[in-house]
């Protein structure tokens, strides 16, 4: 299996990988990590992140917004609301399409060390190296067949 560590521009000796890219033979998985930005609303850098997401997939992978598979979110304290959570969901309308929506956690903790972000995020994708189909499952109710 190949691999491509994904390094912050402005690093000049890089100590951590800011993502990572493992090319399978149908398949290349995406995994992004500790992406912040610390100005605005939590919906205006939802905005921002996932502008920089689709970017990159684009320009470097290949892909685009239908591959991303799954976020997740680190809120702030101060974030771990149903407001942010309401303003957060409303931008990722904007980003993504059903039936390929990812499947997103919001995970609420103490503190960050980016001072002003409300929120860290995790992204995945899987982008194939062949024709792609999505399909739409519906998950039966709890306890129901």
């Amino acid at each position: 299996m190949r691999r491509t560590t994904i390094v912050r521009g402005d690093a000049d000796e890089p100590t951590v990988a800011n993502g990572v890219v493992t090319h399978h033979p149908d398949h290349d998985r995406v995994r992004l990590s500790g992406m912040t930005w610390p100005e605005g609303t939590p919906a205006e850098q939802t905005r921002h992140l996932l502008a920089y997401v689709e970017t990159l997939l684009e320009r470097e992978c290949d892909g685009g917004m239908a591959d991303v598979t799954y976020l997740r979110f680190f809120l702030r304290e101060a974030h771990a609301t149903e407001e942010t959570k309401a303003a957060i969901e409303g931008v990722e309308r904007e980003f993504f399409e059903a039936p390929a929506l990812p499947g997103t956690t919001m995970v609420g903790v103490a503190d960050l060390l980016v001072e002003g972000a409300a929120f860290e995020l995790e992204v995945e994708a899987m982008v194939p190296t062949r024709e792609r189909e999505v399909e739409l499952r519906r998950l039966s109710p709890q306890g129901g067949e």
